[in-house]
C-alpha cells in the first residue's frame, strides 16, 4: 500500500523528505521508546538519528522489494510524525501470516493514534489482494510490563494466546512476550 487514510492521520511509506520530521519526533521519544525497541546505543545524539534515518529507509525498501515486510509510518495533516506500524515476516503459501510491531511517539500518547494504526494495519493485513495482503494470521510479540501495547492489541481484539520466554533481544536483554492474534475470520469487514 502507498497511503492509507483514518480518520486523523495517514499511513504511509517513509520518505527522503520526511527525515526532518523522523529526527524530531524520535528526539522527543527516545526516553519512551528506549524500553521497548532495540535501539542503537548512539540513538541519544543527532548523527545516530541520522543514521537510523537512513537504515529505516532502506530497511523499508529492501522489505518491500522482496515482499517481506509493510513498514508504514503516520502522520497527522502537518506532517508531524505520531508513529509507526508494520507487518514483518511476511509469510506466504500455506501461512498467509505476519508479525505486527508499532510505535508511537511520546506526544502522541494516550490519544487513541496506537489504536487507529492498528486497526488500518490489520485491515490491510487482512483485505484481499490487490488492495491489501489477503493473510490469515497476524500475531503481535509485547512484553509483559508494556500495558499501553496490550491495552491497543486488546482494542483491536487481537486474543492472548500465550507466552514467548526470551523472545526478543530489547536493549541487550532477551525479553519475554505476550503473543496476541488474530485471523481473518475474526476482523470485521
Amino acid at each position: 500500500p502507498r497511503a492509507v487514510p483514518t480518520p486523523r492521520m495517514t499511513l504511509r511509506p517513509l520518505e527522503p523528505s520526511d527525515r526532518p520530521a523522523f529526527i524530531a519526533a524520535l528526539s522527543a521519544s527516545l526516553d519512551h521508546l528506549a524500553p521497548w525497541m532495540p535501539a542503537p546505543p548512539d540513538w541519544g545524539i543527532d548523527a545516530g538519528l541520522e543514521v537510523h534515518f537512513e537504515q529505516s529507509l532502506d530497511r523499508a525498501a529492501r522489505s518491500h522489494a522482496a515482499g517481506s515486510a509493510v513498514r508504514l509510518f503516520a502522520f497527522d495533516s502537518a506532517g508531524t510524525l505520531l508513529g509507526s506500524f508494520n507487518l514483518n515476516n511476511i509469510v506466504r503459501g500455506v501461512g498467509q501470516m505476519a508479525d505486527a510491531g508499532w510505535w508511537v511517539v511520546a506526544p502522541a500518547l494516550g490519544r487513541g493514534f496506537a489504536t487507529e494504526g492498528v486497526s488500518a494495519l490489520l485491515s490491510i493485513a487482512f483485505a484481499p489482494q490487490p488492495l491489501g495482503l489477503g493473510l490469515h494470521r497476524v500475531a503481535a510479540g509485547i512484553i509483559p510490563r508494556n500495558a499501553r501495547s496490550i491495552r491497543v492489541a486488546e482494542k483491536c481484539r487481537m486474543r492472548r494466546e500465550g507466552l514467548a520466554l526470551r523472545l526478543v533481544k530489547i536493549a541487550g536483554t532477551w525479553e519475554d512476550h505476550w503473543i496476541y492474534a488474530k485471523t481473518a475470520e475474526e476482523h470485521p469487514g
